[in-house]
């Protein structure tokens, strides 16, 4: 489960900033919050996570931060990827011309916390560092990078010496030891572990490509999965009632012989497919005679194969405990199919292995009585295109219970509105400076 993500020094985050799941000492909604058990029973996490802001403030900037890192832990001991590391800082400050990117996570996995991050520039690695901790016992270090210099826990060498030492010998300037370590042929642990947590974290910036419907159908396709993603789709009332799936045949075997799902988002070409939906065929009275089935791709409408492409990748971070991202969630879809969507995600019926969300969105109405008041991240960019992000609610500054949390937001309270764009509080009309 993640616990935080910081950044600085990319794309409009000049600054240090940490976006944090760690909740506040809220009464409301306990439900919402994950236990993470096995490290220590008496901590929380919060579920999800709404990141809201104007147009150009910064949300996907922070979506597109977390899939940077995330891509180059997975990709970056790859021969074949180009030296240059793909990094856009913060270009419009001389203070961040000569400074390195900054990215960190902290996250549980099982009875371990974990904090890893690097500070890279386009041309190498400047610093890396992996900790772990455990339950009443102090942080320590598993490594820690000054450029090509590196320093390795003692106890951890010794365990995995052969391993370790070859990988640290490898690992050019512009690679991450992290990802050497992760491409060992026996990754020690417990790499292999943080390797299957990364691996698992899905970040979409725009979730209603076509390569997400095919994914989205491969998790239909499985029976572990089918029943809670109907559910979604019973309670969005769509207007079908199943959903009823034709996959070609080869690729279902591929599927059959793949070990797990990951293997078919990075082995697996997929091949086309038909899906259809199941509608009532009813006489003049309304009395049902018969189903009959539409091709779903030509009969539904682009908010409603939205929706099943996220019901399905949704179900399978759920099932599976996974972080999800999800840049603009509430794109085509009605006010009551967001709220029906984001209640799913929170359900402590349903979620119940440790999945998180995190989206941003425009649309405010969650704000009053759907979300927890941490769960509300505000964006905002100042005069010199400078982003930052903080809670709407917090000890300093806090959201008092019954507050207009919606009107309040629209009015600028909160930050991460226009100030360009005012409301006449009098007449409701706009005023254009």
């Amino acid at each position: 489960m993640l616990i935080s993500f910081s950044l600085g020094n990319f794309l409009s985050f000049k600054d240090i900033f940490t976006l944090s799941l760690e909740p506040d000492a809220l009464k409301e909604r306990q439900d919402f919050l994950h236990i993470p058990y096995l490290y220590d029973l008496n901590l929380r996490l919060l579920k999800s996570l709404s990141l809201y802001g104007h147009n150009s403030h910064g949300k996907s900037n922070l979506v597109k931060a977390f899939a940077n890192f995330q891509d180059f832990i997975l990709t970056s001991a790859n021969p074949t990827r180009s030296e240059k590391i793909e990094i856009e800082r913060f270009r419009l400050n001389r203070a961040t011309q000569n400074i390195p990117t900054y990215f960190e996570a902290k996250f549980y996995i099982r009875e371990k916390r974990f904090r890893y991050g690097y500070k890279v520039t386009t041309e190498k690695v400047v610093e890396e560092w992996l900790y772990y901790a455990e339950p009443k016992i102090r942080e320590n270090y598993l490594f820690e990078r000054v450029g090509q210099e590196t320093k390795i826990s003692k106890t951890w060498q010794k365990d995995f010496p052969d391993i370790i030492e070859k990988s640290v010998h490898f690992t050019q300037p512009h690679q991450l030891l992290l990802s050497s370590l992760m491409s060992a042929k026996v990754v020690p642990s417990p790499i292999d572990k943080i390797s299957a947590w990364f691996k698992g974290n899905m970040v979409f910036s725009d979730i209603s490509e076509e390569k997400h419907l095919k994914y989205a159908l491969l998790i239909l396709s499985m029976d572990e999965y089918r029943p809670l993603i109907n559910r979604l789709i019973n309670s969005a009332d769509l207007g079908f009632t199943t959903i009823i799936d034709k996959i070609d045949r080869l690729t279902k075997e591929k599927l059959t012989e793949s070990e797990d799902l990951l293997n078919i988002w990075y082995q697996i070409e997929l091949r086309d497919f038909s899906l259809y939906t199941q509608h009532g065929f009813y006489d003049e009275n309304h009395k049902l005679i018969e189903n009959i089935t539409f091709e779903f791709l030509k009969s539904e409408s682009s908010g409603t194969i939205r929706f099943l492409i996220l019901a399905c990748f949704l179900v399978f971070a759920i099932k599976n405990g996974q972080l999800i991202i999800i840049d603009e969630m509430d794109s085509k879809f009605h006010s009551a199919l967001f709220e029906v969507i984001v209640q799913f995600f929170n359900d402590p019926r349903i979620n119940v292995q440790g999945s998180q969300l995190i989206f941003t969105t425009h649309n405010t109405v969650l704000l009053d009585e759907t979300l927890r008041r941490d769960q509300i991240i505000v964006i905002d960019k100042n005069e010199f295109g400078e982003s930052a992000l903080r809670k709407a609610h917090s000890p300093a500054n806090p959201i008092r219970v019954g507050s207009p949390i919606e009107r309040d937001f629209r009015k600028g309270k909160f930050g991460g509105v226009s100030k360009k764009i005012k409301k006449n509080g009098n007449q409701g009309n706009l005023n254009f400076e």
